[in-house]
């Protein structure tokens, strides 16, 4: 599920990213909770599919008809729309299984805040990596700096 505005094209490799870390949370989720249930990877991952692709073309129609709801809820009824995203995806898949409303409810807010902890240490690994490059860089200038102040040439100024 996801909270943010970060909803990247289909066709992008951010989307196909956060497939994965959806699917790899799904079935964190399955392994520690009884509310749900996944046959295994490959259904973890058909799953995480069908999220997205339900999140990318249904979830926003979902939002549009439910604004009144939205701003009343100040936008708590997200939640419920995540639920309902949950359970069609339940019902699509047969080697995923919720077994009801408040169980896809929860399983959304899990799989959310799981999905969220993967992402942020990833985005903090390049975050690092990006950092050390710059260092790096920046240290390299500096060294051919040196070099440039560095000549053979003698001074021949006048020291009177």
């Amino acid at each position: 599920m996801n909270f943010s505005n970060d909803n990247p094209s289909i066709l992008s490799a951010r989307f196909w990213v956060k497939t994965l870390i959806m699917a790899i949370s799904i079935f964190i989720t399955c392994y520690l909770f009884s509310f749900a249930k996944v046959d295994g990877v490959l259904d973890a991952l058909l799953a995480a599919l069908i999220i997205s692709l339900l999140n990318a073309f249904l979830k926003p129609v979902l939002v549009l008809f439910s604004l009144p709801i939205m701003v009343t809820t100040l936008g708590l009824f997200n939640l419920v729309i995540n639920a309902i995203i949950i359970l069609l995806t339940s019902y699509f898949l047969k080697g995923f299984e919720v077994y009801g409303f408040w169980d896809a409810f929860l399983f959304s807010i899990i799989i959310t805040v799981i999905s969220f902890i993967i992402d942020l240490t990833i985005k903090l690994y390049q975050t690092k990596k990006q950092v050390e490059n710059t260092f790096k860089a920046n240290k390299s200038n500096n060294n051919l700096e040196d070099k440039v102040e560095e000549t053979d040439y003698e001074d021949v100024t006048d020291k009177d």
